[in-house]
């Protein structure tokens, strides 16, 4: 026969898997489109800086940060001055889905994790704006330098 605490351990294990299973089936939820449509611009824009591609990565860039920065020579030479973990990222992952940035949702922020070759990790913050097109572009990007490292 089962004594009281028995029975209040398996009812809190039934709890924990079932609390569990619950995360799990969140975290495994396929992205919205406009997630996935963000995580690949993001996604191309560093592989272009890592092959030195500042034509493919000037493309991904809002009309507004374009002519902010008048070509893509400017605008490489702007990333290497101050994006430098971006370009050489030895890995990235994404943290969460993009949040919106105003009402209409065509403007989000999406928060990307980067590994330097060394170890070192920095949080990016991209400015996400939605085009005419429904295409999604860069608007901006914030780098902080995380005290977590990638060993």
């Amino acid at each position: 026969m089962l004594s009281k605490r028995d029975i209040v351990v398996l009812v809190f294990l039934g709890l924990l898997a079932a609390a569990t299973a619950l995360l799990q089936s969140y975290q495994s939820q396929p992205l919205a489109p406009h997630d996935q449509a963000i995580r690949q611009t993001i996604g191309q824009q560093i592989n272009a800086f890592q092959r030195r591609d500042k034509v493919a990565a000037w493309a991904l860039a809002t009309p507004q940060l374009q002519r902010r920065f008048s070509n893509p020579d400017v605008f490489m030479a702007m990333v290497d001055g101050h994006y430098e973990a971006i370009v050489q990222a030895h890995k990235f992952t994404f943290e969460a889905i993009a949040k919106r940035a105003d009402q209409g949702g065509d403007m989000r922020v999406q928060k990307v994790f980067l590994t330097d070759q060394r170890g070192q990790g920095f949080f990016a913050t991209y400015l996400m704006q939605k085009q005419p097109d429904g295409s999604w572009k860069i608007a901006g990007c914030q780098l902080l330098k995380s005290t977590a490292l990638d060993i």
